[in-house]
Formats: C-alpha cells, structure tokens, sequence
C-alpha cells in the first residue's frame, strides 16, 4: 500500500450501509393478482394526479369502509366522494405514490393488499401512511371493498443508520512492505443518531496522517451522507448508494491546497469482521489519477 493508498483510504473510506436508501420500494408482480392490483396503483395514481374525483371512484365498490389514517371512518362511495373532493379542493397539486409490499390471494375473487402511501403536495411537503386494502373481483375488475390507513411510524436518523451498527469497534489494515498500517475506530455518537470516526495513519511509530469523518442520514435528500477530514486540510463529502452487499460512494472534495478530488468508492461486506475497499474514477483538478485495487480490512478483536 503506498502513501497516496493510505491518504485515500483516509479521505475515502467510510461506511454507508444504507437501510434502503432506496426506501421505497414496489413488489415486482409474480401473480395474476398481483400484476392486476399493481395496475390498478398506477392507474390510480394518474387519476390521483389528474384530481379526477370521478376516475377514482371507480375503484371502489358502492359499499366501500374506508378508515382515513386519523381515525375518520367513511362508508359508501358518496362519502369517499365527498372526503376526495375537499381534499382536492384544498390541495391542488398533490402528487400521490403507491407502494405495493405484498398482495395475499384470499379467494379467486378476494385478495388483500398490503403498502404505504406518499402523497407530495404542490409545494414539495411529503405525507405518507401505511394502508391494508380488501379488492374484489367485480365484473373481471377488482375494486376496493374495504381500505385501512394507518399513520407510516417516524424513522429517526439514528434507525437509518441502523445497519451500520455491526461497524462500530477497531479496524486494522496493514502494508508490511511499505511498513504502513491503518486503525480506524468507529463509534456512536452521542444522541445515536451519527457514527463517528477517527482514522489513523502510521509508519512504524510514526504519524503520517489522520483523519474524522461523520456518517449521518440527509433527510433533504433521503440517503446516507459522509463527511470526511484530513489533518493536512483537504475534506470529502460522500453520498451513497446500496447494491446488495456493495455499497457504492461517490466522493467529491477537495485537497489542503485547493484542488479538486473526485472518486467512485465501492465497499463490499465480506462478513461481520471483513469488508473489502477499492476506488475507480479518480480525479485531480479533472485529470484522471490511477486506481486502487481491492484492499482487505479486518476487524480488531479482543479490544
């Protein structure tokens, strides 16, 4: 590992292991049922965006219960039109998403949906709620006979970064040729809502460099963020994105004299006591600097 391996591994390396940062999520159909169901989402969701009070009726039946996430209970499709028509009268503009999460087949005729609900309004605030729907098949259509709101439970910052609790601890990498090691000690912060940590750099006994970096959740951008310094000046800010056990980063910063750093990081869990770190497309001011191949990073135990 040379010098400018382990100032990159300082400036680069920190750990996003994000909860889903792609947290909404749609089932990909696999039934009959289900590919029919998640139709009538998207369809209802144009309706929804159109504030068509009439197209959405639709897709319910005359004897429609619908319990509103505050406890509201309307019956029949007169009620749900006129609770439809207030809210499209007092919110133009809304944006409403559908997530489906799993779609139960009771009967040929009956089935029951399972999701959550965003609905954005015009001006960017996001509302959302966790929804049971009862679908049946009227007339080869399946319409909603029963639907049940519940308020989506708030997630802390902290509960975000709930995956990254397995890293908290000692991390050891070493190159005994180059007679370099690298520490790294991650922990919580107070309040449990970032992980700080604190990276290290030395030959033999001798200090090289060291570095902090901060790992939270950006609720402005919905994803897991990382800020990273280094004692010489120069800092990074990390934005992250999960592919199975991959976790990608792009970094974009700057060095103590004021060039401009660029890099694609990927860190993949080998295990609860391993990961493997590698860069590509990394930059200098916009040219190109060579990559780093993979480097194994071991837990310290018995610490």
């Amino acid at each position: 590992m040379k010098t400018v391996t382990a100032i990159a591994w300082i400036t680069a390396l920190s750990t996003g292991f994000s909860p889903g940062q792609d947290t909404a999520k749609t089932a990909t159909p696999t039934s009959p049922e289900m590919a029919a169901v998640a139709a009538n989402d998207r369809a209802y969701e144009a309706a929804y965006a159109k504030a068509d009070v009439k197209a959405l009726l639709d897709f319910y039946t005359e004897d429609v219960s619908y319990t509103a996430e505050d406890g509201t209970v309307l019956e029949g499709r007169a009620a749900v039109e006129a609770s439809l028509a207030a809210s499209f009268a007092a919110t133009t503009g809304a944006k409403l998403t559908i997530d489906l999460d799993s779609v139960r087949v009771l009967t040929p005729e009956v089935v029951v949906e399972k999701g959550s609900t965003t609905v954005v309004s015009k001006d960017g605030d996001p509302t959302s709620a966790l929804f049971t729907a009862i679908h049946v098949k009227k007339d080869g259509k399946w319409k909603i006979s029963e639907l049940v709101e519940t308020p989506a439970p708030v997630v802390t910052a902290g509960e975000r970064l709930s995956e990254l609790a397995w890293l908290v601890g000692d991390w050891h990498e070493a190159d005994k040729d180059a007679g370099l090691t690298v520490k790294s000690h991650y922990q919580w912060a107070r309040g449990g809502n970032f992980i700080s940590r604190n990276v290290t750099v030395k030959r033999g006994d001798d200090d090289v460099l060291e570095g902090w970096q901060i790992i939270g959740w950006n609720p402005v951008d919905e994803c897991i963020r990382s800020w990273t310094f280094d004692d010489a000046g120069g800092f990074t800010d990390g934005r992250w994105t999960r592919d199975g056990e991959r976790w990608l980063v792009r970094e974009v910063g700057y060095a103590a004299d004021g060039g401009r750093t660029t890099a694609d990081n990927t860190l993949t869990k080998a295990g609860p006591d391993k990961l493997f770190w590698e860069s590509a497309n990394r930059t200098l001011d916009g040219d190109p600097l060579p990559g780093i191949s993979r480097i194994e990073i071991n837990r310290v135990k018995g610490e």
